[in-house]
């Protein structure tokens, strides 16, 4: 029993003289509790951005138009007086619908020739547009109940006999951008997204970790001392062997679930040529820096683990607090997602993803920089020792 206790207590030594290993069992679950609760803590969508296309310029529509702007769920960002395609205009405004009140609008109403509101929802994220709907549903249906009551009572018609008769305009919705709610469609490419961020970083966190702890660090050394060398022959096998991959599943599997081949081919390469670099040298500077594999590893999962949830890929990243926001802009996968999504589900041009890619540029080139500085800091000091 003696032995026992002693292996125990040492034991106990041994976990907390290990930093990396306190980080992942006690500080991971607190700051992971602590992250999902602050982006889920709101626990609805509010104030969705939705446009207003106002025909009719009357005070009903007047009326309309207030009463969207005060439910919980949107938020009018815009209203205009001309009627034309917007939905270009979707992805760069981030308008979750658009409502149209027809001409002649009070009008119709008056005379009861039920004019017709159009509702036009952005599906390209089920949750987003699910609380659209049901917000611009009910603002709708209680004005609609509204207008038609306060016109029979007007006349005379007692409110019981009124309440029975409220239909003063029809409501026509209309989903677009995965109108049929394809929860593949909605959830495939950001788990795809997301296993190729852990792969990719796993990968090059052992890169240069593997060669210090082995020491086998000398041999590339006695044949280049350029860290911009190094980290060139470490990387392009992996890259060549990481789009193959990549570029292979999508080929061979977009089809088979029946997801829609992307228009913007080129686009997409430029993106994930960038997301791919921006993960090798962010893994590649914590290989450098935490020269243990296990450790280097391990540090990466921890950072890596949670950036599903705060990429925005299911809950809307402005409705995240701010902090959150900022962490989420300095993950590779945030921009990914956003600039993927937008790809296949709004066919968008390289020049309106241009936000994400610039995002991911900027990873890049820090992560770059602060992994050449840091290799050439430990072949400095491999070369004297």
């Amino acid at each position: 029993m003696k032995n026992f206790y002693h292996l125990l207590l040492r034991e106990l030594k041994l976990f907390s003289t290990n930093t990396v290993m306190l980080a992942i069992f006690i500080a991971a679950p607190i700051v992971y509790a602590i992250l999902t609760g602050e982006v889920y803590k709101e626990a609805k969508v509010t104030d969705l951005p939705i446009l207003v296309v106002d025909l009719d310029e009357t005070p009903f529509s007047d009326k309309l138009i207030d009463a969207l702007d005060d439910n919980q769920y949107l938020k009018v960002a815009e209203v205009r007086r001309v009627r034309q395609d917007f939905k270009t205009e979707l992805l760069q405004n981030n308008y979750q619908a658009i409502v149209t009140i027809p001409e002649n609008f009070q009008a119709d109403i008056e005379q009861k020739r039920h004019p017709e509101i159009l509702a036009e929802v952005n599906s390209g994220n089920m949750l987003t547009g699910n609380y659209a709907t049901t917000g611009i549903m009910n603002v709708l249906g209680t004005l609609n109940a509204g207008f038609e009551i306060g016109s029979l009572q007007k006349k005379g018609m007692p409110t019981a006999i009124a309440t029975e008769q409220f239909e003063s305009f029809q409501i026509s919705v209309s989903r677009f951008y995965n109108p049929s709610s394809n929860y593949l469609l909605f959830l495939w490419p950001g788990m795809l997204g997301t296993i190729m961020q852990q792969v990719f970083l796993l990968v090059f966190a052992l890169t240069f970790a593997k060669e210090f702890a082995s020491k086998s660090i000398l041999e590339l050394l006695e044949i280049s001392k350029s860290p911009i060398y190094l980290i060139l022959v470490k990387s392009i096998p992996y890259w060549i062997l990481g789009f193959l991959l990549w570029f292979g599943l999508l080929k061979l599997l977009m089809p088979y679930y029946d997801v829609p081949i992307m228009d913007g081919k080129f686009a997409f390469f430029v993106l994930t040529v960038l997301f791919v670099l921006s993960l090798t040298f962010l893994g590649i500077a914590v290989s450098v820096a935490i020269p243990s594999p296990l450790k280097a590893t391990e540090i990466l999962m921890v950072v890596a683990t949670p950036s599903f949830i705060i990429s925005g890929q299911t809950w809307p990243l402005h409705q995240m607090p701010v902090w959150v926001q900022h962490i989420a802009a300095c993950i590779p996968l945030t921009h990914y997602l956003e600039a993927f999504r937008s790809l296949l589900l709004y066919n968008a041009t390289l020049n309106q993803i241009m936000p994400q890619i610039i995002g991911l540029i900027i990873i890049t080139v820090v992560s770059f920089i602060v992994s050449v500085i840091l290799l050439k800091i430990k072949i400095k000091r491999i070369s004297i020792s």
